[in-house]
């Protein structure tokens, strides 16, 4: 998978998914291209695995997303 330049990256959680918290944690996330492209998707993280699960993301993105997870107190540090 190509590594894309990532600009204004954002997380959000979607809390009323009516996923189990304890089981999996599912996320949305943005951020533009250094062409100024909108990028947006879901990531799905198995809390039990201790993995994202569903299609292969670009490891910056799922770093990032794992960094988001810690400060925001889903995931212990």
């Amino acid at each position: 998978m190509a590594t894309v330049t990532m600009h204004n990256l954002n997380f959000g959680f979607f809390d009323d998914s009516g996923a189990s918290r304890g089981e999996r944690i599912l996320m949305f996330y943005s951020f533009e291209t250094e062409e100024h492209l909108g990028r947006s998707g879901i990531l799905h993280y198995h809390v039990e695995q201790h993995r994202f699960v569903g299609p292969l993301h670009d490891r910056e993105l799922t770093d990032a997303a794992l960094a988001f997870l810690t400060r925001s107190g889903r995931l212990p540090e």
